[in-house]
């Protein structure tokens, strides 16, 4: 109890103009001899001090970096008690104005980095990462330092001028035992959620989500931290020593962002924080990276037309060739595109993913036909015309149809089919398409079911693609409905056949046949 009243004194005085001991007893509802009691303690412990003021004693918390570090251990140094006083600590102003240059220079000389972080540019990305991570703050101020010590021992012994990069590389070691323990500090800290406040005050963004992060850095690259795992790696230390998860002017967050939000699935955000990358920058090779990345997303929808636009915009901007992967990525999006509407593969179903509300990446065709499904019993809408659909692409070059997939515009719509009515959709296929005659195998067709997603990554449940697949014939027999029907593909559906053009298709066929042979 006493801890917590201690702690609830040194927050009334934080932000504050000096106090009296009655101010702050009526503030934070204790006796005066309690409060009189604490403060004797904490001026004695050099953390508060006497002001004064209007012929009275008031009191304010001290300044310098000694009290700041004792107040840092006081309330740091347990997380899971006090949080209401941790959040008023960590988001106070006395808090981050603590945090300044000469805090920096002090921590730095701790580790016996002063030498080798000298530039402004070099010293803010550890202030950044003080700033957001209080664990980090802790070990800044308490770590024992005594390898660091010995560790800049050997550094002074190897400056030699023919021996650089021995130097170089024992300089990089000794950085990067300040810089990755601090990358893992800020990574753990990201999941508690005592500091939510902290970073709602920062803005950090990725800090936000508290699960699995991709931190993605300038050039495109990215770090990814599973929960149960430790971010020890050079490449951590240099996106988190860089400051890059604290948001700041250049335009390149956004890029940043999307590739990190890609990667939690958040598609949706994704496109759209690439979009904001593109419009906030004039640089082109900055446009063709963003570009590049916004591909990477289409092709991760296996939307291949949308990917090969945005790497084709990306190769118009990177005209001096600066960015291979463009035109690499171009090639796997074409080839991937290639093989999922490729007309002579009418043996597998497609590849593509279906995205609600999204174009396919093809035309209706000769080969491909699309059915929008309406009305409520949209099984019974699929199993009445299967035969249909599949004796008219028989009777050609073989084909499929998509029920779910809107004919005007080419948009995903799905179809809503719970278990049990995709079972009696395969069980009335079936049933239909052994009707066929003469008989085609269980070879000459498939039927798949495909799950329809958001754009957001997410699975939409029960709304489904439905395709059926169906086989060129070798033989170019003559196929008909179990009821007799003849049907034949057109550009724009399916044709039923009656009276002479019956007689007309057979002899055009056995014709074309005996012309092949």
């Amino acid at each position: 109890m006493e801890q917590l009243t201690r702690k609830k004194i040194v927050l009334s005085l934080l932000d504050n103009e000096p106090k009296s001991t009655n101010e702050i007893a009526d503030e934070i509802d204790e006796s005066l001899t309690t409060v009189e009691t604490q403060l004797t303690e904490l001026v004695s412990e050099s953390i508060c001090e006497e002001v004064n003021q209007e012929e009275s004693d008031h009191y304010a918390v001290r300044k310098d970096i000694e009290t700041f570090a004792k107040l840092v251990k006081e309330f740091l140094s347990e997380k899971e008690e006090h949080i209401t006083q941790i959040t008023q600590f960590t988001t106070s102003e006395y808090y981050h104005t603590r945090i300044d240059n000469e805090l920096i220079d002090y921590v730095l000389k701790r580790f016996y980095l002063d030498q080798v972080y000298q530039t402004d540019e070099d010293k803010e990305g550890t202030r950044r990462i003080l700033h957001a991570s209080p664990s980090a703050l802790f070990f800044a101020l308490f770590e024992d330092t005594r390898r660091f010590k010995e560790s800049c021992k050997h550094l002074n012994q190897l400056n030699y001028p023919d021996e650089n990069w021995d130097t170089e590389r024992l300089i990089k070691l000794h950085c990067s035992m300040f810089e990755i323990p601090l990358s893992e500090k800020l990574y753990h800290d990201i999941h508690f959620p005592v500091y939510n406040d902290l970073y709602n005050k920062l803005g950090i963004r990725a800090a936000l989500h508290r699960i699995q992060v991709s931190l993605a850095t300038l050039d495109g690259k990215y770090i990814e931290t599973e929960t149960s795992g430790n971010m020890s790696s050079y490449r951590a230390a240099e996106v988190f020593s860089s400051g890059q998860l604290i948001g700041h002017v250049d335009p390149m967050v956004s890029c940043d962002d999307g590739i990190a939000y890609s990667h939690l699935g958040e598609f949706r955000l994704a496109l759209e924080l690439f979009d904001k990358g593109i419009r906030t920058t004039q640089d082109p090779i900055l446009k063709a990276k963003v570009l590049n990345n916004k591909g990477w997303v289409y092709l991760d929808l296996k939307q291949y037309q949308k990917a090969i636009k945005c790497f084709e915009a990306g190769i118009t901007f990177d005209s001096e060739g600066e960015i291979p992967l463009l035109r690499e990525n171009k090639q796997v999006a074409e080839e991937y595109l290639a093989r999922a509407t490729d007309a002579d593969n009418l043996t597998e179903s497609t590849q593509i993913r279906f995205v609600h509300e999204q174009s396919v990446p093809f035309e209706e065709t000769l080969f491909y036909e699309f059915k929008e499904i309406k009305g409520g019993n949209p099984a019974n809408s699929i199993t009445k015309t299967a035969d249909e659909y599949a004796v008219a692409f028989l009777n050609s070059e073989g084909g499929r149809i998509f029920w779910g997939i809107r004919d005007g515009d080419r948009i995903t719509v799905g179809v809503p089919l719970d278990e049990r009515q995709r079972d009696n959709v395969r069980r009335k296929v079936s049933e239909k398409l052994w009707g066929i005659r003469p008989p085609i195998s269980d070879e000459d067709w498939a039927l798949e079911f495909h799950q329809v997603y958001e754009l957001q990554g997410n699975t939409i449940e029960d709304l489904w693609v439905v395709e059926l697949v169906i086989s060129p014939q070798q033989e170019k027999e003559v196929f008909y409905t179990n009821s007799g029907e003849l049907f034949v593909k057109t550009p724009g559906g399916k044709q039923k056949l009656l009276g002479p053009q019956v007689t007309e298709f057979i002899r055009d066929r056995w014709q074309n046949d005996t012309e092949t042979e």
